[in-house]
């Protein structure tokens, strides 16, 4: 959580960041619930691009996501995008 926090603190004069939430449970069930509850207008979501061996023992968080999700996805590739410090930051 301080590190969520931290991050948002450092990019909240960039940009406009709303709530900030942290759940437990699983990820692609957790999503789409908070999605639901809170009348989420897009779901935006950072991606690791697996694929292959790894995609199919892991699965895809945001793959279920976008077939499941109550509104519209958007995906970005992180590693891609050059979001080196949000990627550390997840851990």
């Amino acid at each position: 959580q301080q590190a969520l926090d931290a991050l948002a603190s450092r990019h909240r004069g960039a940009t406009r960041i709303g709530q900030i939430l942290m759940k437990t449970g699983d990820a692609r069930d957790m999503i789409d619930q908070t999605a639901k509850e809170l009348g989420a207008d897009l779901i935006v979501m950072g991606t690791h691009g697996r694929t292959g061996l790894a995609h199919f023992v892991i699965g895809s968080v945001a793959e279920k996501v976008v077939r499941l999700a109550p509104c519209p996805v958007l995906t970005v590739g992180l590693e891609k995008a050059g979001h080196a410090e949000f990627l550390k930051a997840l851990g």
